[in-house]
């Protein structure tokens, strides 16, 4: 099995062309008034067109408690988890690394 590579490893992530902000919404994927809050509409879409949404994805899921990553929200890739039992072994977050 091959070791994920970090997103910002990447070469030419759709996501580096738009800035994190976008990717990085206070995590509202909690029902409010029966209604579930989606506030990564458009972070979706820019994952969708991403030649590396599948590697994003998959190395989210392992390591990536916050943020919209590989087109999962915090709360798609916490049911993920739950359902493949994996744990988080540390609060990973985003930052720029050489």
């Amino acid at each position: 099995m091959s070791e994920l590579v970090p997103p910002w490893k990447y070469e030419q992530p759709l996501c580096a062309e738009i800035g994190a902000e976008l990717f990085y919404i206070e995590d509202k994927d909690e029902v409010v008034v029966g209604q579930r809050l989606n506030a990564y509409v458009e972070a979706k879409k820019i994952c969708s067109s991403c030649a590396h949404i599948v590697e994003c994805g998959q190395w989210a899921i392992k390591n990536e408690k916050h943020g919209f990553w590989g087109g999962y929200s915090p709360e798609e890739r916490k049911q993920i988890r739950g359902k493949l039992n994996i744990i988080l072994t540390e609060d990973m977050t985003f930052a720029l690394q050489e």
